[in-house]
Parts: structure tokens; sequence; C-alpha cells
């Protein structure tokens, strides 16, 4: 069995969406831009071009980690975020009756990367994993990369040693 992982780091495009669930679950939604080439100025036209897209991330609440509240909070349109994820293949039928298959990433570790305090209430450099309780998940830099919010939704502290500016990877 092949498992991958996509890494990424961008600005959100648009607010995030959310989606309450029967259950009591729920899923934020937001585009990030995935860029394959450098872009390039035109000389003629003197626009920017390169290869690139915009990709769909859906972020669960699931089970004691309610990170798509944390999202709805914290992050808007402009707000520079690192995601850990993997791609989900999302199919549906158009408006026109075409089927139509397109990739989602679907996060399980999300750091904010903004400066204190410019997007949310706490702003940056903190990181939320769902795949795991808080400091039993190592993110390969020898910090704890979990993230655990207390009962109000609010950040329970921060786990990992490095500064505000330290790069996740």
């Amino acid at each position: 069995m092949a498992y991958h992982k996509l890494c990424v780091i961008a600005k959100l495009v648009r607010d995030p969406e959310f989606k309450a669930f029967d259950n009591g679950g729920g899923v934020a939604k937001f585009g990030v831009p995935i860029n394959f080439t450098r872009p390039k100025k035109n000389p003629q036209t003197g626009e920017w071009e390169g290869d690139s897209f915009i990709i769909n991330v859906d972020v669960f609440n699931r089970d004691n980690y309610k990170l798509a509240d944390i999202v709805m909070q914290s992050l808007k349109k402009g707000s520079q975020v690192y995601i850990e994820g993997r791609l989900k293949n999302n199919e549906y039928t158009d408006r026109n009756g075409v089927k139509t298959a397109r990739p989602v990433l679907v996060a399980d570790v999300i750091e904010f990367l903004d400066p204190r305090g410019e997007f949310g209430q706490d702003g940056g450099g903190a990181r939320m994993s769902q795949a795991a309780p808080a400091g039993s998940r190592s993110n390969g830099s020898g910090r704890s990369g979990g993230y655990q919010p207390d009962d109000t939704g609010a950040p329970a502290s921060r786990s990992g040693g490095g500064g505000e500016d330290e790069i996740p990877f």
C-alpha cells in the first residue's frame, strides 16, 4: 500500500466556508494556489505567467480536534498557512450532467504562518494536528507537532520549542 503526503505553504484565495454535518461534525473548506513553475513576467504584455491552479482544502472536526472551528475563527482570505495532508479524488456531476473529478487536499496538519495577531486572535505559529494527541507526533524536525485546543476552542498551548519565525520543515 502506498501512502502519500502533500505539504503546501500558501495564502488562502478565499475566506473559509463551513459545512455542518448531521452528526455534529463539520468541515471548513478553502482554496490555495499550487504553482508548478516559477512565475515569469511576459515582456510583451507585462503580465505574470506561470503554470498554477487552485486546489480545494478540506479541514474536518474529528473527535476532540475541532480544527475546522479553529480555521473558521482564525483564517481569512490572504492568511498564510502551512498544510500537510493527503489528496482525495472528489467526484461529482456538474450542472450539465457531466461527471467530473477534482483533487481535494484533506488537511491533517495546519500551521498559521502570519505574524502574531495579524489574522485571528492568537495568530502566528499555532500548529494544529488531527493525526495524534498533543506531543505524540513528530514533524521530522525534532519538535513535537501536536496541538490540542481546550474546551472553548482556544489554543491550550503551543507545543514545540521553536520561535515564532521558525520554518515548519
